[in-house]
């Protein structure tokens, strides 16, 4: 009964204010995919997605049941989470006491990262509900009937991967452990055999089964779902990969400082006991595989992991409560605050995070649009609460998807011609912007926004700060590349820039208002330093009269980034103060480092150190005074 009474205490913590906050972007993604199957579409065919079909039909379920409402999907979610807690509860319960399971699920379920995924529609929630049932019926004590529940916790082990792809990995951490209990004795050959078998044999079937339906409805399956992980830093070598993984595991450790070495002493603790806890401790070593994983890792990528931390960690904090000393029972309740308290401040300031922002953009989108048009949104959310379609590559934007070339802008280009595109809505906010901006051809990609949609303004939404363009869906769409360089240079910047050319203003300019300059760069791979460019105007006599000092595409488009053979063109307006005399001045540009200062070496297309690393431009720029009145 208190087991039950913390749950539902819990329960009502999840479901406050529980559609307060809507600028998920993830979450928007599913939903909208779920939202599409309601309309007869099919994954994989109909919309882009890498996500697996055991999560996205089961979110198609219950909208079919519920509609496409965000509470009924986000409470879906919930449901799954308090299963996992429930049965890590009688996992603690039958392997120690229930003392040991009622912490589990409270430390389970308070945990930040469980409470994050946990109360919106993503995919963790599903992998784990089924990977703890897994655990639990792979590690239930008592031989009796252990190969059979070992066939269900390879089936459950299975859904899981087809949930996500981590879901496969606590299933390793089983088959650790029965190849441990054999090398120790415990097991003979032919009872590991058969145990791996009605584990491994369900869980492989699972998977091909499922995997070959969808392969013969969409023979991209596999590239759809594999390539878009795999893709992921596939440039990085493998030093840097793990350098990446092993300072994330140092991060994940400095997250929850108390959480984890709780587990790992108890791991130890369990292991010079010779208790149960020696089957969950195999789960720990699993984590290691993210040496192996190119792509990159966050917090929420250890939820697998986090069930078996959950109640390792109980079961140390249970041993000390239960000990006769009272020192021991005073640092297990220190450490138990240690936890609970900074995750539940935690989780009760996201929990008052609401959103108002939102209806005013999909008002917009609504007010703009009908029914029938398609949109291509940064935050594929807006599409579902503005009930508009996207393109088949916008259903599944994504930072990973579009930094590993998976979708690109001539894709994009290609499908919103297809679909007569009538709205693009893009996220330019410099922290935050994770999608468009960082298309390998953004450059090419804007200029296309440029010549056939109109920008009817930039609104925010939260942190994000949306550039919404908008045409007219009786025009023809431009599709050709135009870029027309006034005076072609050749300028090498550093050792993989080059700056193509540039277009100055032919009329004269007037003393007060700000100079137009276009510059066209073309690079042969990604720059080593986010550098930053300045253009100084310079005055007959000498003197700097203004400048105009940003990095490429104010920021959203750096050096560093610069994909080979894009041409990237960029625009930079340079004030000139009302009080400067009229004359012929002269433009210089080149790059710096914004840190320290150091200018970017420059060569003549003939091999030539510029002098200052400062290019003068050809041709002089008229300035004159402004009219009096």
């Amino acid at each position: 009964w208190l087991a039950l009474g913390v749950w539902l205490l819990l329960l009502a913590g999840y479901l406050y204010n529980l559609s307060g906050w809507r600028v998920h972007d993830d979450e928007g993604e599913y939903l909208y995919q779920v939202w599409r199957m309601m309309q007869g579409e099919a994954p994989y065919v109909d919309f882009l997605t890498p996500q697996l079909p055991v999560f996205l039909y089961g979110g198609w379920a219950v909208m079919e049941l519920g509609g496409p409402s965000l509470v009924v999907m986000r409470l879906y979610n919930v449901l799954l989470t308090f299963v996992a807690g429930g049965l890590l509860y009688l996992a603690g319960r039958k392997h120690a006491n229930w003392l040991v399971g009622l912490l589990a699920m409270g430390l389970f379920l308070t945990h930040p990262d469980v409470f994050n995924v946990g109360r919106i529609f993503r995919n963790e929630p599903s992998m784990i509900v089924l990977v703890v049932a897994g655990l639990v019926l792979a590690t239930w004590p008592g031989e009796r009937r252990r190969r059979r529940r070992l066939v269900v916790a390879g089936i459950c082990f299975g859904l899981a991967t087809m949930s996500k792809l981590f879901g496969v990995l606590p299933a390793a951490g089983i088959g650790l452990w029965l190849v441990w209990e054999w090398l120790r004795g415990a097991r003979s050959h032919r009872e590991l055999f058969r145990d791996g078998v009605a584990l491994g044999i369900p869980l492989v079937l699972v998977v091909t089964v499922l995997a070959g339906v969808f392969t013969l409805v969409a023979p991209s399956f596999f590239d759809l779902v594999l390539g878009h992980h795999l893709a992921q830093g596939s440039e990085q070598t493998v030093g840097a990969v793990a350098e990446g993984k092993l300072r994330l595991y140092w991060e994940y450790l400095g997250f929850y400082p108390v959480f984890v070495p709780l587990a790992l002493l108890s791991a130890c603790w369990g292991w010079s006991r010779r208790d149960g806890r020696r089957r969950w401790a195999w789960q720990i070593p699993v984590v290691l595989v993210f040496l192996a994983l190119s792509r990159g890792l966050g917090q929420r990528h250890f939820m697998f992991l986090l069930p078996a931390l959950s109640l390792l960690a109980a079961w140390l904090l249970a041993d000390g409560f239960q000990s006769g000393r009272w020192w021991m029972r005073l640092m297990s309740a220190a450490a138990l605050l240690a936890v609970i308290v900074p995750a539940v401040k935690t989780d009760v300031w996201r929990a008052r995070w609401r959103d108002s922002d939102t209806e005013t953009i999909v008002q917009i989108i609504r007010e703009r649009t009908t029914p029938e048009d398609t949109i291509l949104a940064d935050d594929i959310g807006l599409c579902f609460y503005s009930r508009r379609a996207t393109t088949y590559s916008g259903a599944a934007l994504s930072h990973g998807a579009i930094t590993s070339g998976q979708i690109t802008g001539e894709l994009l280009i290609e499908e919103m011609v297809a679909t007569n595109t009538r709205m693009v809505v893009i996220d330019q906010s410099l922290l935050t912007a994770n999608h468009m901006v960082f298309l390998r051809d953004y450059p090419r990609f804007h200029r296309f926004l440029d010549a056939n949609y109109e920008q009817i303004g930039r609104f925010r939404r939260d942190y994000q700060e949306l550039d919404i363009w908008l045409r007219d869906s009786e025009l023809p769409f431009l599709t050709e590349d135009h870029i027309s360089v006034d005076t072609l240079d050749g300028t090498r910047f550093g050792e993989t820039m080059r700056l193509m050319g540039y277009s100055l203003p032919g009329a004269p300019v007037m003393a007060g208002n700000p100079l137009a300059l276009m510059l066209y760069w073309i690079s042969d791979a990604p720059a080593e330093n986010y550098w930053s460019v300045f253009v100084h105007l310079v005055a007959p006599d000498g003197s700097l009269i203004a400048q105009h000092d940003k990095i490429p595409y104010d920021g959203l488009y750096p050096p560093d980034r610069w994909w080979p053979s894009q041409i990237v063109d960029d625009s930079y307006l340079v004030d000139i103060p009302p009080e400067a005399p009229a004359g012929d001045y002269r433009l210089a540009i080149g790059m710096y480092d914004w840190q320290t200062g150091d200018r970017l070496a420059l060569w003549t297309p003939d091999g030539r150190r510029v002098d200052d690393d400062r290019l003068w431009l050809e041709g002089a720029v008229k300035v004159v005074s402004p009219t009096p009145p």
